[in-house]
């Protein structure tokens, strides 16, 4: 009885101990997912990279501007 006992304890300790690594490496891919990112952003002179963008849509003077277009 007392075997079976031990068995079963140290299995679930296994069992927490490999959860917890598993769970643990996925926390530091995710930072450094974080860090890379913020890296590359960094390289930018503006915060909001969405002002590089026009946001009112491509302008040509061959258009009339309430012209919506014609969907097929």
């Amino acid at each position: 009885m007392m075997k079976r006992l031990n068995k079963l304890v140290l299995g679930i300790i296994f069992l927490f101990l490999v959860i917890s690594i598993t769970a643990g490496c996925g926390i530091g891919k995710e930072a450094k997912i974080k860090k890379s990112f913020e890296k590359t952003l960094s390289m930018y002179p503006i915060k909001n990279l969405e002002d590089l963008y026009d946001k009112e849509g491509y302008r040509d003077d061959e258009f009339d501007k309430n012209d919506k277009g014609t969907w097929i």
